[in-house]
């Protein structure tokens, strides 16, 4: 059992906000000492971070307690990948959809979800577009969730102190999850990520490193389909040369179609967030040697 500080402290959620949720809402339905002191289960705890992240997705307070309330199972009732997948295309509904969604993002440290969980499920659902058993629709649904759970997450993070970092995806390239999560990650290692967006033509690519000189820029090679426009870009960056000139780094699932110009980061969103971090601290205390 937890007291209303400790729960605080673990949740993130102020003991203001918590005394009004309870007062409000049927939640989080705390436990009372033989004092009358507010005690808090394990339970309890798992609806406050899922309520807490459902408002911060943009949920109304009500809706997202009613669900919390409903959907605060274990983490082993929660569905795999391929499960969530096809519930997805079996016609899940948007608010079981968001519900799932929270709960993943809470239920484990957040580079094991987006390694172990998110990333798989993505996969998934690519497959399951492709051969039709997901619509487009179906799938823009899922992946406008996904961002704003990683929006969160971002915001989340603390303040980085790190070097600077532009990221963002070529001219034609809209596919932005993946670099969401390796946005997410690389802030969550320190680094000052600046996400420039999606469809980003070469011009802007090099007036953003002019005006913002970063430590590295990477730029997302998604799909196949992306590789030209990426090209373009990095060879727009390659001109502007100079002592000082940038790390290029690419990602994405065709990003060994652009080695000849950025260096891969792999296929490990987590792995890449680090061995950035550690490559820029190496190459900064080289500078300062």
């Amino acid at each position: 059992m937890y007291t209303i500080k400790q729960a605080a402290e673990l949740t993130g959620v102020p003991s203001a906000t918590l005394r009004a949720w309870e007062r409000r809402y049927p939640l989080p339905a705390p436990h009372r000492s033989p004092g009358g002191y507010r005690l808090y289960d394990d339970a309890a705890l798992s609806r406050v971070r899922l309520m807490d992240r459902l408002v911060k997705a943009g949920w109304t307070p009500r809706n997202a307690a009613a669900m919390a309330l409903h959907d605060s199972a274990d983490v082993s009732s929660l569905p795999s990948p391929t499960e969530f997948v096809e519930a997805v295309a079996a016609g899940l509904a948007p608010g079981r959809r968001e519900a799932v969604l929270a709960a993943r993002f809470q239920a484990a440290p957040l580079p094991v979800v987006i390694e172990q969980w998110l990333m798989p499920m993505l996969h998934e659902l690519g497959l399951a577009w492709s051969c039709g058993r997901v619509t487009v629709w179906q799938e823009h649904a899922v992946a406008a969730a996904v961002l704003r759970q990683l929006h969160v997450a971002f915001e989340s993070a603390p303040v980085p102190t790190g070097p600077l970092v532009l990221t963002g995806l070529p001219s034609g390239s809209h596919h932005e999850v993946g670099l969401a999560a390796f946005n997410v990650l690389a802030r969550m290692a320190g680094l000052g990520v600046a996400y420039l967006g999606a469809d980003l033509p070469e011009d802007a690519w090099v007036g953003a490193v002019e005006e913002h000189p970063p430590a590295a820029v990477v730029i997302a090679v998604p799909t196949a389909d992306d590789v030209a426009g990426a090209r373009r870009c990095l060879l727009a960056l390659h001109d502007l040369g100079g002592a000082d000139a940038p790390l290029l780094l690419a990602g994405g699932g065709s990003q060994d179609a652009v080695a000849d110009l950025a260096r891969p980061l792999g296929h490990s969103v987590s792995a890449a967030a680090e061995t950035l971090r550690h490559d820029l601290g190496a190459r900064t205390a080289g500078r300062l040697a």
